[in-house]
């Protein structure tokens, strides 16, 4: 009778793991079958012409006739690392990662920490800087226009009105100033995103830490590095890599406002890459500056995720 009981305990615990693992199996491929078609688009619309691009990279093609392609194996990156314009592209979309980290990341890390404090009206700060993010970057590029225009442009009136007209620019007809002025217009657009993102990372710092810090003395360099910091660090990590991404993939506001120009002052890699393969018929060509920008791009995605990783683990 023991004997028995010991044997039938055994096969009733090997028949609930068998219904165990069964239930687990199901749940996987129910879980895989809602995700399918998703993974579809995504292997149709992602994978796949990456790595298209990939293989075009190695083929010199006018983009017209795919019977023309001829196989050049490495000439195109041997050519494009001799391109003295598509290193000047890389230096002009490195200036505009700088001018995004620096106006775009801290200013709306200090604007998020001002309305996060209580001021009045930070409800209303919020809808105005979040408010260009709703328009279309061709129609803030058109904006962009007529503010920067020499003659009828908003800014030089406003700096003649002021008696400042000695410091009016052709701010877009300038080889100098055309840059800056369309990565600005950038900055403007993509701003309320990040004092948004910023805002909700300071509402997950415990106040009560805060006034514990406070009491205890401690400075207000050290509570935002030590307390503050800390808990907003993912949001801040996603806030800089969405500006360092944002830097080197500029491209409308660029089109639409210089085309490059003036004298290619403005160019940045992704309107050179269109300039070679639309304009030139390079495809091949263009698609090597694509995968160069694409290893960029994940180099630095890699490095940021490194960072964010090395610094959760340090917590």
């Amino acid at each position: 009778m023991t004997a028995f009981s010991i044997t039938g305990s055994v096969g009733g615990r090997d028949r609930v793991l068998r219904r165990s693992r069964r239930r687990r199996l199901l749940d996987g491929l129910a879980g895989y079958g809602l995700i399918a078609p998703a993974g579809v688009f995504y292997l149709g619309f992602q994978v796949l012409p990456i790595l298209f691009a990939f293989v075009l990279s190695f083929f010199d093609w006018n983009g017209i006739n795919l019977a023309t392609a001829r196989f050049v194996g490495f000439a195109n990156y041997v050519e494009l690392f001799g391109d003295d314009s598509f290193w000047r592209s890389v230096v002009h979309n490195l200036l505009a990662v700088v001018l995004i980290l620096v106006i775009q990341c801290l200013g709306s890390f200090m604007l998020a920490g001002i309305i996060n404090a209580g001021i009045r009206g930070g409800r209303f700060f919020q809808l105005v800087f979040f408010a260009p993010m709703v328009v279309s970057t061709v129609a803030m590029g058109m904006l962009a226009i007529f503010i920067f225009s020499p003659s009828q442009g908003l800014l030089n009136s406003l700096l003649r009105d002021m008696g400042l007209g000695a410091l009016a620019q052709p701010w877009l007809g300038s080889s100098t100033w055309a840059l800056p002025a369309v990565v600005i217009t950038a900055i403007l657009q993509n701003f309320g995103l990040s004092v948004l993102m910023f805002i909700s990372g300071l509402g997950q710092v415990d106040p009560a830490m805060l006034e514990a810090a406070e009491i205890d003395g401690a400075s207000q360099a050290t509570i935002l590095w030590r307390i503050v910091f800390p808990v907003i660090r993912p949001v801040a990590s996603v806030v800089f890599l969405l500006g360092i991404v944002s830097g080197f993939r500029l491209f409308d506001q660029v089109y639409v406002m210089t085309s490059g120009g003036p004298y290619h002052s403005s160019d940045t890699i992704v309107t050179y890459l269109y300039s070679i393969a639309f304009a030139g018929n390079r495809v091949g060509y263009g698609n090597a500056i694509g995968v160069v920008l694409f290893l960029i791009l994940l180099v630095v995605a890699l490095v940021q995720l490194r960072l964010t990783r090395g610094g959760r683990a340090n917590d």
